[in-house]
């Protein structure tokens, strides 16, 4: 097999689609995500709202039965285009091996929260299927792009605007000669990176690793051997800022929690929102008012990796010390705050006494993430926000 392997995508009608897709629930209130799934039946929504996993099973076997999802007979590759009004990136959805994820061919680079990548196990342990795509990134390749490119001028399968505001198009690949040269050209590919899913990607190493155990005749071809990445160029991949809110100070009032933030950090007021436009600089929002902060020093040489990622430096000189945050991924004063809300996202869940103070960061920068999952680092949970994200539900990868 190859590294990247084509298959048989189970996916909705056309006119279905945008009724059956999930887009990510970030951009949405809890009251959008109500309203589509009671207008929506066959929303994946459905599927996943079940506490019951017996109801859930049911849920997307009648979908399967009804038709709403069927499966390609062929094997086969989609090319995925995602739009928003000022960006655009096209990649290519197809399965790999998890020996591949295992062996360090395919990297991370975040820390997860092990009860989430837990929950996502017992979902596609329950459905038997991997319902969304492992966003990765690889290094641009330019015969792939030209590839794409001539595809794409094709009328697409699927063409919608979704939930996230964005349009998803997509194209089928299953002729035999694109197919393998599709194949051909991702195994001169040395590495790819994980963008979005860790936490996906965690469960569904361990997702395998148990069905080996259950499989008295396991041969290591069994398609819960691979798992659907949807694969996307690194100069196409779009990060954003990943902000941080705290729901007290720490038993600080307003005016000593600045005077402890100003023992390392220059403190100026702002007359209008800050949005830091370089590394080691951070927005603060606090009680009505912005604050741009700078570290005095550079940071200490001793301080490994951390150097050259500000949520580290955040949370070493600020977070930790004034504020009492301990590990990002289980301390609940702490949220996280995607960039696409905008610094107003902050202001909001401040202003509304839902956090005490809210951080704007210097978005994670490309480099940063490929750094770090070379040397086989993590960055903390929360350090990255990849948009647009692929829609879970538009391809599905069924284990059966």
């Amino acid at each position: 097999m190859y590294f990247i392997n084509p298959f048989k995508g189970l996916r909705p009608k056309e006119e279905e689609a945008s009724s059956v897709v999930i887009a990510s629930t970030d951009h949405l209130s809890k009251q959008d995500i109500e309203n589509f799934k009671n207008k929506n039946p066959w929303n994946y929504l459905n599927v996943f709202a079940e506490e019951n996993n017996k109801k859930s099973k049911e849920q997307f076997n009648l979908m399967k039965e009804k038709s709403i999802l069927t499966k390609d007979k062929e094997n086969s590759f989609y090319i995925y285009k995602i739009s928003t009004a000022d960006h655009a990136q096209v990649g290519i959805v197809g399965t790999a091996k998890l020996s591949a994820y295992d062996n360090l061919h395919i990297r991370g680079h975040e820390e997860i929260f092990l009860e989430r990548a837990q929950k996502r196990l017992k979902q596609m342990d329950n459905l038997n299927a991997q319902i969304g795509p492992i966003y990765v990134i690889y290094p641009d390749n330019e015969e792939l792009t030209e590839l794409i490119k001539k595809e794409i001028v094709e009328k697409p399968t699927y063409s919608f605007d979704a939930l996230d505001k964005c349009k998803h198009e997509m194209w089928i690949v299953n002729e035999e000669n694109k197919v393998k040269r599709i194949c051909d050209l991702f195994n001169s590919i040395n590495r790819i990176y994980i963008a979005d899913g860790h936490h996906r990607m965690e469960a569904l190493s361990k997702l395998s690793e148990f069905k080996k155990h259950r499989n008295p005749n396991h041969t290591g071809n069994e398609l819960y051997n691979y798992f659907m990445v949807a694969i996307f160029p690194q100069s196409q991949a779009r990060l954003l800022d990943y902000n941080r809110l705290i729901k007290d100070l720490y038993g600080y009032s307003e005016k000593n929690f600045i005077k402890e933030v100003k023992k390392k950090f220059k403190v100026e007021k702002q007359s209008n929102s800050f949005k830091p436009k370089k590394p080691q600089t951070f927005g603060m929002y606090l009680d009505k008012q912005w604050y741009s902060l700078e570290l005095k020093e550079p940071p200490e040489e001793n301080l490994f990796h951390i150097i050259n990622l500000d949520i580290n430096l955040l949370h070493y000189y600020l977070l930790e010390p004034i504020l009492g945050i301990g590990d990002p991924r289980y301390d609940n004063r702490i949220d996280f705050l995607a960039g696409f809300h905008g610094l107003e996202g902050i202001e909001n869940k401040v202003d509304t006494n839902y956090a005490k103070v809210g951080f704007a960061l210097f978005a994670t920068q490309m480099e940063n993430v490929i750094s770090f999952a070379d040397k086989k680092l993590n960055m903390p949970p929360k350090s990255t926000w990849f948009d647009p994200k692929p829609l879970d539900g538009l391809i599905a990868y069924d284990f059966e």
